[in-house]
C-alpha cells in the first residue's frame, strides 16, 4: 500500500483531511489483525483529538458498505421512501428508547421503516436491548429483513450481524470506550444502514455534531434528513427533541416548530413535566415504559418525547398535511391502540419466523 498507517496519522496530527484514497488504506490498516493494536490506537485516537470531518467519514462509509451484508431492496419499499432513525448515542442521561419507539409510531401510520441499530454501547440500553425485551426479533437474515417488512412494515437491521468486519476491531473499540474516546465508529452508525434509506433523523449529542451530520448525509445523498440536537428544560442534551422543541436542527425549521410543540405539549400535560419519568436503568425498564405508552397508561413526559420526535419524523418523510393534523394523527394512533397493534405485529412475526428460521 502507498500510505503506512503511521504516515496517515501524521497527516491527520497536522491537520490535514484525509482523501477516499487513504481513507481506504486505513480501513485496510485497521482491518489487518497482523497489524499491531498500538499503531491502530494511535491512528483513531488522532482522528478523535483532531475531530471528525464530514468527507472522512462519507468515505468510512463507503469503504464499510460495500463490505456489508447486502439486501434485496434499497432505498424504498412498495415505492415508499425508507426512513431511519439511528442516533449517535454517546448521551449522559440514561433515557429510555424514544427513536425505538418512534419506530411503530411511525410504521403504524404507514411509514415503511427499517431501522439499523446496535446492543447499548454508550447507553444502558440500545436499540437491539429494548427490541429484545419486547419480544420482537431483532437478528434478522435478509431474507428476514425482507419477510419483516412485507408483514408489519417494518424490520430492524442488526449493525454486528451486517457489518461483520467490525468485528475484528471489538477488543480495541472496546478498549477506547474504556477511555471514553469516541472513535470515527461511534459516528458511523447513521450512515450504514444497508438499506440506504431516503429519508433519515439522527440524533446527536453535541450542538456541532448537527453541521458534521447534514454535510455527511448530504454528500451521501440523503435529501430528506433532520439532524437534532435535543435539550431539555435544564439544557441537557438528550439525543431526541425535547417535548418543547429546544435545541437546535438542521433539515426542519425548529424554531417555527416550536411554539406548536410547546402549546400542545402544555394541553396534553407533557410540560411542564419531570424529566424522571423518562428515565430508565436497564432494557427492561425501557421495555416497560414503552409499552404503557402505546397502552395510552403512561400519558406524561415520556409519551410526550416519543410525539414530539414521531412529529419530526412523519413530516420530514412526507406529510403533506397541516402540522396540527399530524399531530392530532400521532395522539389517535396511540390513544386507539394501533400503535400498540403493530408492536403485536411484529412480536407475532417474530415468533412465526423463530420457528421458521434455523439462521440464528
Amino acid at each position: 500500500m502507498k500510505w503506512p498507517l503511521h504516515a496517515l496519522t501524521f497527516e491527520i496530527n497536522s491537520g490535514r483531511e484525509l482523501d477516499e484514497g487513504q481513507v481506504q488504506e486505513a480501513v485496510a490498516w485497521l482491518l489487518n489483525p497482523s497489524f499491531p493494536d498500538s499503531e491502530k490506537e494511535q491512528f483513531l485516537v488522532s482522528m478523535a483529538r483532531r475531530g471528525m470531518r464530514p468527507k472522512e467519514l462519507v468515505a468510512f462509509a463507503k469503504v464499510f458498505l460495500e463490505k456489508s451484508l447486502k439486501l434485496s431492496f434499497q432505498k424504498h419499499w412498495d415505492s415508499l421512501p425508507l426512513f431511519d432513525c439511528c442516533g449517535t448515542g454517546g448521551g449522559g442521561l440514561s433515557l429510555f428508547n424514544v427513536s425505538t419507539a418512534m419506530v411503530f409510531v411511525l410504521a403504524s401510520l404507514g411509514v415503511p421503516v427499517i431501522k439499523h441499530g446496535n446492543k447499548g454501547i454508550t447507553k444502558i440500553s440500545g436499540s437491539a436491548d429494548v427490541l429484545e425485551k419486547l419480544g420482537i426479533a431483532y437478528r434478522l437474515s435478509p431474507e428476514g429483513v425482507d419477510r419483516s417488512m412485507r408483514e408489519t412494515g417494518f424490520a430492524f437491521v442488526y449493525a454486528p450481524d451486517y457489518h461483520p468486519s467490525f468485528m475484528q476491531l471489538a477488543p480495541l473499540r472496546k478498549r477506547l470506550g474504556e477511555k471514553k474516546i469516541q472513535t470515527v465508529f461511534h459516528f458511523l452508525g447513521p450512515l450504514l444502514n444497508p438499506a440506504r434509506p431516503m429519508v433519515q433523523l439522527v440524533g446527536v449529542f453535541r450542538e456541532e455534531h448537527v453541521a458534521l451530520f447534514d454535510a455527511a448525509l448530504e454528500a451521501m445523498g440523503i435529501e430528506q434528513r433532520v439532524i437534532i440536537y435535543g435539550l431539555d428544560e435544564q439544557s441537557n442534551p438528550l439525543g431526541e427533541l425535547g417535548v418543547e422543541g429546544l435545541g437546535k436542527a438542521s433539515g426542519i425549521a425548529l424554531e417555527e416548530l416550536r411554539p406548536l410543540l410547546k402549546k400542545h405539549a402544555l394541553k396534553r400535560g407533557y410540560a411542564p413535566g419531570s424529566m424522571a419519568e423518562a428515565l430508565v436503568h436497564s432494557p427492561l425498564e425501557s421495555a416497560q415504559k414503552i409499552e404503557a405508552i402505546f397502552r395510552a397508561t403512561l400519558k406524561g413526559y415520556a409519551r410526550g418525547l416519543v410525539v414530539a420526535n414521531s412529529l419530526v419524523g412523519l413530516l420530514q418523510w412526507g406529510w403533506e398535511r397541516k402540522v396540527e393534523d399530524a399531530l392530532e394523527a400521532i395522539e389517535e394512533a396511540i390513544d386507539s391502540g394501533k400503535v400498540y397493534r403493530k408492536l403485536q405485529d411484529a412480536r407475532n412475526f417474530a415468533i412465526v419466523w423463530q420457528k421458521a428460521s434455523s439462521s440464528y
